[in-house]
């Protein structure tokens, strides 16, 4: 009989265990609330234009996520961008999806069921296996095992109740993060494509179409608020952010008076990692149900990916 696994997540570390179990042989099948997949390897887009308004680019120092990358990038998935970050010199060579971040994704999503827009509302274990119920009062199920690989605060919603899941799951803290995407139909920013730290409110300024794969007419700009910032005001008006965070740019960095032609400010909730567990992932043999994330243990793309496939290797060996 084929073993079925649910997994809660359609971002990188769902994503990665959904692949693993594939390739050994399980029935997969993945419920995203959002109706796009990738998490924060996101990619949106505003008119006619796009912008990666979640993670920025991807390093690796592990063999497994480095192989990916360039297994990918064969694919014409992932090129290499090497942006200018000083006015006399580049930043290094980072990797990015192409079109967009999220095609860092796609790759894994071969064989493998995704129902977006279905937000998970209990897991409930049964005799014959896991039910996934929905905000909607659907349900599917049975399933032999589950997987969650959310943020930590929705995983804990779901799984907690597992007492050696809830204590690891405790220690993790996770903070927000306002990102703003910014057109202006002219070349504005000064002569330098990604800008960090630049003061107390912003993180990261980027030339989002300096990077492969995007239309280079004009600015495509992406604004990272820093973490103290962003928490302060984690419950403003969107709009109201917008312009806040537009105004400390500009003042910044000494533009001209300019009106973009379009500013969106979006907030991750649950942005950037502060404490994690410790752990790669975390697994009950006993009730088959495991979690996963870059928060596990890290907090990079890598660290997703890592934890996605050390969950879909634990579950594995637990049918064996």
């Amino acid at each position: 009989m084929t073993n079925k696994a649910a997994i809660v997540g359609a971002g990188l570390a769902g994503l990665s265990c959904a692949r693993t179990l594939r390739r050994a042989g399980f029935f997969v099948e993945v419920f995203e609330q959002d109706s796009i997949i990738g998490g924060r390897l996101a990619t949106t887009r505003i008119g006619g234009d796009t912008f990666d308004h979640g993670a920025q680019y991807l390093t690796t120092h592990s063999r497994e996520f480095g192989d990916y990358l360039t297994e990918i990038s064969e694919l014409g998935y992932a090129g290499r961008w090497s942006p200018r970050a000083t006015l006399n010199g580049a930043a290094g060579t980072w990797i990015v999806g192409t079109p967009g971040m999220s095609s860092i994704v796609r790759p894994l999503t071969e064989n493998v069921r995704i129902s977006t827009g279905k937000r998970v509302h209990t897991l409930e274990r049964r005799d014959k296996g896991w039910h996934v119920r929905f905000e909607d009062e659907t349900s599917v199920g049975p399933f032999q095992v589950v997987a969650v690989a959310t943020p930590a605060t929705d995983a804990r919603l779901l799984l907690g109740r597992i007492d050696e899941l809830a204590a690891p799951l405790s220690r993790v803290r996770m903070v927000p993060c306002w990102a703003l995407m910014v057109r202006i139909e002219e070349k504005t920013l000064p002569d330098q494509d990604v800008y960090s730290d630049v003061s107390e409110a912003i993180r990261w300024i980027a030339r989002n179409n300096t990077k492969p794969g995007r239309n280079p007419a004009g600015e495509n700009i992406v604004i990272h608020a820093s973490p103290a910032w962003s928490r302060e005001a984690e419950n403003a008006d969107p709009e109201a952010v917008a312009e806040e965070l537009w105004s400390e740019v500009s003042h910044v960095l000494g533009l001209p008076p300019v009106r973009p032609s379009r500013m969106t400010a979006h907030l991750w909730r649950h942005g950037l990692v502060d404490q994690t567990v410790g752990e790669t992932h975390l697994y009950s043999v006993e009730h088959k149900a495991g979690i996963a994330g870059d928060w596990c243990h890290g907090r990079l793309a890598e660290h997703a990916f890592e934890s996605g496939d050390k969950l879909g290797r634990a579950i594995i060996d637990s049918f064996n």
